[in-house]
């Protein structure tokens, strides 16, 4: 029972690596079928081989015997042939006696018609007598084979052997003349036939019996082999179905995975490649985790990583009642060193004073760049005075700090704004405004000082109308109910040619619409400038595609803020949107201010570099308020010049203004650019500007902004035949 068991299981098992579940392919079971088909055709061709072979051997061995017998009958015999009496001869009976393959023995006349005598153990066979074809075979002097076999008994179970009878003598050559050198001294005379039929089934069935103990013997070594082939080819497969292990793990996106070298070359290979794409997998996450969390010019923590751990921080002072402190840090006059001394300077500056914040905090501190010129710190546990001591150091440290510039060597001081972060009072948002204020209260009273955020009447009511214009903002940005606006943009030489800047507006807590100068501004503070940029991209291309499609060839002008500038998913998000509505490139103009250019000079010389090579156009926004904005012109390679509205709005009334224009419009003559006069208000002043040389106009008098596409031509067209 417990044999026929453990058969039973080795079956059992051998069947489930053959045959896997549905839809699932096994190795092992592939190796294991095709060791099982070997198997049986070697298990066929043995037996084949051998039952061929046996029955071959068996055949030669009975003629053989039957040879000897043949001759030993021919002696026993005689007396059939001498006398002719017939007589039955009992020594040949007990000779056969034991032979139980000899089925009969027959002694026949020279006619091989007459049985002279006959033999053996099956009487019942009736064969043939001998014919004359038979008899014909035999000579009586042939050399060859001296006897005929014959199959034809019970479909060859039983071998008939026929022989003839010879009987030999001297010829005569007189008494005394024998000559022993002469040939045929014999004479050679057949006097009849034998006939021994043995049967072949009697071997043939000792055959088949040891056939088949010999296939079972083999069926079981076979199963023996399969047994412990199945074993060694699992042993010899094991490292790779170790691999199964983390291969799952990094399917599932874990990384923390450490695959064993095997011994195996072959399995080697493929642990080592493993091995390696583990490597680089990690590295990648680091590299991008480095890049989510931290600014890649001075290697603090950004924005993002600071706001959560200063979420984390709050919600530890809510567990445990202790205080801790939030360092707004501004920049005093950065734009000075940018401006005299360019961004390399302005952005070593920003290395050195990253060097000094962060080795003035303390080890639990967390400090990070938050844009621009900006600095945060998360001062960890300290008490009111504590973050006075902290920010009066931080000051003091920015006053000896020295950056040598070729042979210049300048200095930067910095406004701090201090907020402290009680249990449970405040947003992690609300507190960064706090701080905020602070830092525009330090800049108010001089710069290069601190100011600690009070509790006051006026502070919390402006915090509170900042904080609920921030949840407005970040609920209409999830609602979509930004609502956009377009202001037509006149080409002087061709105003049948259609491009419109895209405005937006912001529906009110009351329904009303929201002018960008009240919400902007707190979006900025609170860190939703980009996504705002980002709502504005999507939905002015889904609907500049739907005008194009109309069949109105129309350009839109987008306007980027700065913080946009350092959006580094940017340049995708508009790849994927022009591909996405299969719009030209060159139907959108994107703007920057001035200022946010010159803040941001690097990043806005990638961003306007990357979108020029997409087939975009570029346009510099409120030109000429800078402190050096024709410097900037050859670092910034846009397209269009918009002429800040406040020369254009009072030239036709100042001289100094209407200067400055055409200034502003023969450099960009010279530079290749375009000109865009804006806040253009009356015919006077657009006669003004087509003297000047502008190119294009916009403002209120030429149209205003609207949600639906306004083109007023008749300004234009009433202007050009007065000038005519």
């Amino acid at each position: 029972m417990k044999k026929t068991l453990t058969r039973y299981l080795t079956v059992s098992q051998l069947w489930r690596d053959w045959v896997p579940k549905k839809g699932e392919h096994s190795l092992v079971g592939r190796l294991l079928l095709l060791l099982l088909l070997g198997a049986v055709i070697v298990y066929l061709i043995v037996n084949i081989g051998l039952w061929w072979t046996s029955s071959r051997l068996i055949e030669d061995n009975l003629e053989k015997q039957a040879s000897r017998w043949l001759m030993e009958l021919d002696d026993l015999g005689t007396p059939h042939y001498a006398s002719q009496s017939g007589k039955h001869l009992a020594n040949i009976d007990k000779r056969i006696k034991n032979f139980p393959e000899v089925a009969f023995i027959r002694y026949y006349d020279i006619t091989g018609q007459k049985v002279l005598g006959e033999y053996g153990n099956r009487h019942d066979l009736n064969a043939a007598f001998i014919t004359a074809e038979q008899r014909d075979k035999f000579s009586a002097n042939s050399a060859e084979k001296n006897y005929l076999i014959d199959r034809s008994i019970l479909n060859g179970a039983y071998m008939r052997f026929i022989a003839p009878v010879r009987v030999r003598s001297i010829r005569s050559d007189g008494l005394l003349n024998f000559n022993l050198e002469k040939d045929n001294t014999e004479n050679v005379k057949i006097v009849g036939y034998i006939d021994l039929n043995i049967d072949s089934g009697y071997y043939k069935e000792q055959l088949v019996r040891s056939m088949a103990s010999g296939s079972l013997i083999i069926a079981g070594l076979l199963l023996f082999a399969l047994y412990f082939g199945r074993r060694m080819i699992l042993r010899a497969l094991a490292p790779l179905t170790k691999l199964q292990v983390p291969l799952a793990r990094l399917a599932k996106g874990e990384i923390d995975v450490n695959v064993e070298r095997p011994k195996d070359v072959e399995i080697a290979v493929i642990s080592d490649a493993l091995n390696a794409t583990v490597r680089a997998l990690k590295e990648r996450d680091e590299t991008l985790r480095k890049m989510a969390q931290s600014d890649p010019l001075t290697g603090l923590v950004n924005r993002s990583y600071f706001m959560r751990e200063l979420e984390f921080e709050m919600a530890h002072v809510a567990q445990d009642g202790m205080q801790s402190a939030i360092f707004f840090i501004d920049l005093d006059q950065f734009k000075y060193v940018n401006d005299t001394l360019g961004h390399a300077a302005g952005d070593k500056l920003l290395i050195h004073v990253a060097e000094l914040l962060k080795s003035r905090a303390r080890e639990a501190d967390v400090v990070s760049r938050f844009g621009g010129d900006e600095f945060t710190v998360l001062a960890r546990r300290v008490s009111r005075n504590g973050a006075i001591d902290l920010a009066r150091a931080f000051n003091q440290i920015m006053r000896d700090m020295r950056v040598a510039e070729g042979d210049k060597i300048f200095s930067v001081n910095c406004s701090i704004g201090i907020a402290m972060i009680d249990p449970g009072q405040y947003t992690a948002e609300e507190v960064l405004s706090h701080a905020d204020m602070a830092c525009f209260a330090a800049k108010s009273h001089g710069r290069n000082r601190y100011h600690m955020y009070e509790e006051d009447g006026d502070s919390k009511k402006k915090m509170t109308v900042d904080v609920g214009w921030f949840q407005h903002i970040k609920h209409v940005i999830e609602e979509n109910k930004f609502r956009l606006v377009y202001q037509p943009i006149v080409h002087v030489a061709d105003p049948n040619k259609e491009c419109y800047e895209v405005l937006l507006r912001m529906p009110g807590p009351h329904g009303e619409l929201v002018l960008p100068s009240i919400f902007l501004p707190v979006a900025l503070r609170f860190g939703l400038m980009v996504d705002i940029d980002r709502w504005v991209i999507a939905h002015a291309l889904k609907a500049l595609a739907e005008f194009r499609i109309a069949g109105r060839s129309i350009t839109f002008c987008i306007n980027l803020s700065g913080e946009s500038l350092e959006d580094s998913s940017l340049l995708s998000l508009i790849k994927e949107q022009l591909l996405h509505y299969q719009l030209p490139p060159s139907a959108l103009i994107f703007e920057i201010t001035e200022q946010s250019a010159v803040r941001y000079l690097n990043k806005a010389q990638q961003l306007i570099q990357g979108l020029m090579e997409m087939g975009c156009r570029f346009a510099l926004d409120d030109f000429g308020t800078g402190f050096s904005s024709f410097g900037y012109l050859k670092h910034l390679p846009v397209d269009f010049i918009k002429i800040d509205g406040s020369f254009v709005r009072n030239m036709a009334d100042n001289a100094t203004d209407e200067t400055m224009v055409l200034a502003i419009v023969q450099i960009a003559r010279s530079l290749g650019k375009l000109t865009i006069a804006e806040f253009v208000q009356d015919e006077q002043t657009i006669a003004l500007l087509k003297k000047a040389g502008v190119d294009c106009m916009q403002g209120n008098f030429l149209g205003v902004p609207s949600e639906r596409l306004p083109l007023n031509l008749r300004v234009i067209s009433e202007t050009k035949k007065s000038a005519g």
